[in-house]
């Protein structure tokens, strides 16, 4: 079985473990992976045995100890913090490299994006080098240089985007805060330093106000309002942007949001790709941007 698969397999158990949030018999563990389409054939074999082996390896990966309950007549998680919601999203994209593995009879059914996101084989190493506090070490090649470069980081936290995978890290060298793409990182290798993380630095807090990946070090999140045409609002209401989204408006004819977010290029572009859909309300910088980068389009397309 691939090392992704025994990860998939040992996440899936911790996740639903936590979601029961009771005594859980080993057949019934069982039965719920055989359920999982994407791991029947992996988990048919799946004995008593092969869980045993698995116990001390969801302690060292996930930091969450699973013990029997003799009296309730089942296994329990005896950790006391709960695995993050983060991992959840970690196991869609796991899950999305064995689904993408099933059998070529089942094809004609399922269709998926041509673009599949790449150095997502980072994922494992670099969420045990977090765990474990060790610095790594990489070649990474940004798109707009001609050779890649040598980087010895502290990874700190590991972050999706549109599909693409982030490192968040520590610089020692300069002693700043950098993010890395995985599509951008080669021979990825896990260093025998281990490291504490900034005395100030808050991994659920980060990014708490920001829409992708850039994060200003020396600006405050801005009150955004957004005014929507009213198919385009329900997109955004089924789906929204962030998770400070409110509702302000919501009638027939258009639906008002507000965003507490920081004014970046990553919401930018967001923004721009809703068309004449949106109107940026608030805030008036905002606004005056995104009206110089139509009015330049259409100058430079006269």
């Amino acid at each position: 079985m691939t090392t992704h698969a025994h990860f998939l397999r040992q996440l899936l158990l911790v996740l639903r473990l936590q979601s029961l949030r009771r005594a859980v018999p080993f057949e019934e563990l069982r039965d719920y992976l055989l359920e999982q389409t994407s791991l029947r054939d992996l988990a048919a074999n799946y004995s008593q045995r092969t869980f045993q082996r698995d116990l001390p390896k969801i302690a060292e990966r996930f930091g969450v100890t699973i013990a029997h309950d003799r009296r309730a007549g089942g296994y329990v998680v005896t950790s006391t913090d709960p695995l993050p919601e983060g991992y959840q999203r970690l196991l869609d994209a796991f899950e999305l490299q064995e689904f993408l593995r099933l059998p070529t009879a089942l094809s004609p059914f399922v269709q998926w994006e041509s673009r599949r996101p790449l150095g997502t084989e980072w994922l494992q190493p670099l969420l045990r080098a977090v765990q474990q506090r060790r610095q790594v070490a990489f070649q990474y090649h940004k798109f707009w240089d001609d050779e890649p470069s040598a980087r010895t980081v502290s990874p700190l936290l590991l972050k999706e985007f549109k599909g693409r995978w982030y490192l968040l890290a520590h610089d020692p060298a300069r002693d700043v805060l950098r993010c890395f793409g995985l599509d951008r990182i080669q021979a990825l290798e896990s260093t025998a330093n281990s490291f504490e993380p900034p005395a100030d630095f808050q991994p659920e807090a980060y990014y708490a106000h920001s829409f992708g990946i850039i994060r200003p070090d020396h600006e405050l999140p801005a009150d955004i309002v957004l005014a929507l045409k009213p198919t385009q609002g329900q997109y955004l209401k089924s789906f929204p942007l962030h998770s400070s989204q409110r509702v302000m408006v919501d009638t027939d004819e258009e639906l008002l949001i507000q965003l507490t977010v920081y004014n970046t290029h990553d919401l930018l572009m967001e923004l721009l790709s809703l068309g004449d859909q949106v109107q940026v309300l608030a805030p008036a910088s905002l606004r005056a941007q995104l009206k110089q980068i139509h009015a330049a389009a259409v100058k430079g397309g006269s």
